[in-house]
């Protein structure tokens, strides 16, 4: 499957079954790598990893948009090691990163590490696993993360944060270039953050995985739960469990109790995906998918991807969940256990992800889509020496169901895309104005050795299931690690998920999709001494 270099103006015509796009969108961030997404000085290098996105179409300016980032930033990290000059953000290495402007270029204005909650006398920091939604209704953003205790550092639990798009722009509240501890809390505690189920203060739930967030955009008054925020995260259920836990926050952060929506005897993965996902279907209903390893072994990588539907209860009341039905039961997974090598030629953490979205169609029904990547071959022994160790895996694949009847049934598998090498991490975001679904996922085909990679993009076009040709999002294919002795980059090397998100205007051409990913680029930073192509958190926009 060739990939489609974007570049061209977007030409449109009507086919049988709706209209679909035709010819290449516009890349608008620099078509090789993107824009690299934070202002840390390349002197002072450190990576930064497990990206997320959201933003609000032309609220800077006519065709501005209001952009907010999140990531891993290992400038809250402090390092016993040569390193010394590395900056410390106070313990956070829950980074945001801001573009408000109407200058030329992609760039962040501002940036800084969320900051810390304290509840009951004990300080929480930001672990990472940041997660951002915005609420283009309400015009405002939502930020959760998963938390530690400073106390204990088995006590964990989730953190939420509000912010409006007024106080985003203003630049006193929100100065440009890389906040202190005090900006941080000028710019996110106007409204004072919420903290999940934190175990000091008496919760049940101890928080293990990185956090989903959702938020139902509906008008005020359009139906229970409108303007409501949703948290999904994986948790410990104090039983030798994993369990998944929803929970319903007002729009001003006021947040029910957690409920546990996976089935009894479920054990839930965790694994750094967010492996428990969550969505808000255009009628308000609150949509999860998550994988269930309970039958999984080390010599049995299979994982059932399961999907839950909740009616709104209008928070601080918790939803109504029905029980979990079965997307799909996976047998080739992509598993990493005790290997740092999962995917051949790559030399980081990587697991199953699955992600899910859904579309409003002409008749009023509602299609959703799943999208996941599967290991279509494993490199084996004969004879095994370890037969308890995975296997690694040659050629990892993205594919796809679909639903039309609220996730009771669902259809047979099919390809996103299965070329050669590693297409995998996929993300996946309809862009409600014009009903288009968008996928996003890394690929490695361009690289003979499969070990450089670009980030590829396809479309469902309106009406339809059937997936387009792949779109280049950046043309230069480059390796995730820069370190080829794996030694200068001083956190683990993991990722586990990119950030994507599409909105539009209802109009052929005006519609974007952001993309904030991994990418070591063509800059250098100095890594303990050590010059070597800089991992940031990039940013690509994609104009169609």
């Amino acid at each position: 499957m060739k990939i489609v270099r974007a570049g061209i103006c977007a030409a449109w015509v009507v086919l049988s079954l709706g209209i679909r796009l035709q010819a290449t969108p516009t890349l608008q961030c620099g078509a090789a790598l993107g824009t690299k997404f934070n202002l840390e000085p390349p002197a002072k290098a450190v990576p930064q990893q497990l990206e997320a996105v959201d933003f609000i179409p032309n609220r800077v300016a006519l065709n501005e948009d209001l952009v907010v980032g999140g990531a891993f930033d290992a400038r809250g990290v402090t390092f016993a090691t040569a390193n010394a000059t590395t900056p410390h953000w106070d313990g956070s290495v829950g980074g945001y990163y801001v573009r408000r402007s109407s200058a030329a270029g992609c760039a962040p204005q501002f940036e800084g590490g969320l900051p810390p909650i304290t509840v009951g006398g004990n300080v929480f920091t930001s672990n990472g696993g940041v997660v951002v939604a915005a609420d283009r209704e309400r015009d405002v953003f939502f930020v959760a993360d998963l938390r530690f205790s400073n106390a204990n550092s088995g006590w964990s639990a989730i953190g939420l944060f509000r912010a409006s798009s007024a106080t985003l722009l203003n630049r006193t509240l929100c100065p440009n270039g890389t906040h202190t501890a005090a900006q941080a809390r000028s710019c996110w505690t106007g409204t004072p953050p919420a903290m999940i189920d934190p175990i000091p203060s008496g919760g049940t739930i101890n928080a293990l995985d990185y956090p989903s967030i959702a938020v139902d955009e509906r008008a005020n008054g359009a139906g229970t739960g409108a303007g409501n925020v949703y948290v999904a995260f994986t948790g410990s259920s104090g039983q030798g469990r994993v369990v998944v836990n929803l929970v319903s926050c007002s729009n001003g952060l006021s947040c029910s109790a957690p409920i546990t929506i996976s089935a009894s005897g479920e054990n839930v993965a965790f694994n750094g995906t967010e492996s428990a996902y969550v969505q808000v279907r255009p009628d308000g209903n609150i949509t999860i998918t998550y994988l269930d390893q309970t039958n999984q072994n080390q010599n049995s990588p299979t994982e059932i991807i399961k999907f839950v539907m909740c009616e709104p209860g209008g928070a601080p009341k918790a939803p109504v969940c029905r029980a979990p039905t079965v997307v799909a039961t996976e047998a080739q997974t992509i598993s990493t256990f005790e290997l740092n090598q999962a995917l051949s030629s790559e030399n980081f953490f990587a697991f199953t992800n699955a992600r899910h979205a859904h579309r409003l169609e002409a008749d009023g029904t509602v299609t959703t889509f799943v999208v996941w990547d599967r290991c279509a071959e494993y490199f084996t022994f004969i004879p095994n020496p370890n037969p308890n160790q995975p296997a690694l895996c040659l050629n990892a694949d993205v594919v796809m169901r679909t639903s039309t009847d609220s996730g009771k049934t669902w259809s047979a598998t099919t390809a996103v895309n299965t070329d050669p090498g590693h297409q995998f991490f996929p993300s996946i975001s309809t862009d409600d104005s014009t009903g288009i679904v968008n996928i996003a996922y890394y690929d490695t085909e361009q690289d003979f050795l499969h070990k450089r990679m670009v980030v590829a993009l396809n479309q469902i076009a309106a009406g339809t299931t059937q997936v387009g040709a792949p779109i280049a999002l950046t043309t230069t294919p480059i390796p995730w690690d820069a370190d080829p002795n794996q030694t200068a980059l001083p956190v683990d090397d993991f990722d586990f998920h990119f950030g994507m998100k599409a909105r539009g205007m209802g109009t052929p051409g005006f519609s974007r999709v952001y993309v904030s990913f991994t990418s070591t680029g063509d800059r250098k930073g100095i890594y303990q001494g050590q010059a070597l192509p800089e991992q940031n958190n990039n940013l690509q926009k994609l104009l169609y």
